[in-house]
């Protein structure tokens, strides 16, 4: 579990950086990598507290979640950022839906509900 607490941060310190590489290749994929990693920043908290909880409890069937939830996350990171699956906004919104990324989302709080469950 340590180490993909350790690959959790890594992750993060990744997608921190990632916008900054992401500028020359235009406004568009700049903007999904800081959104994609302000969800990601949402969600730290519940998955470290649920990961250290697991180590203190003893709980080692959410070390397999755990990992799950780390790849569903480059998979959600990788979708955001590149925008695949994006359909076009509607007029007059800047919204545009991604219904690959929203169920790798559903996933990983699926996923954290899991461990959760594990823990009580």
């Amino acid at each position: 579990m340590i180490t993909i607490i350790a690959f959790t941060a890594l992750l993060y310190l990744l997608q921190l950086m990632l916008p900054s590489f992401t500028q020359k290749a235009g406004e568009g994929i700049t903007e999904r990598s800081n959104k994609s990693v302000h969800n990601l920043r949402e969600s730290l908290p519940v998955f470290f507290t649920l990961a250290i909880l697991s180590i203190v409890l003893g709980v080692d069937e959410n070390t397999n979640l755990a990992m799950y939830w780390l790849g569903s996350r480059i998979i959600f990171a990788v979708l955001y950022s590149t925008g695949i699956g994006k359909k076009p906004a509607a007029e007059g919104s800047s919204y545009e839906p991604q219904l690959i990324r929203s169920l790798v989302w559903m996933i990983s709080v699926g996923l954290l509900i899991t461990m959760t469950i594990n823990l009580i």
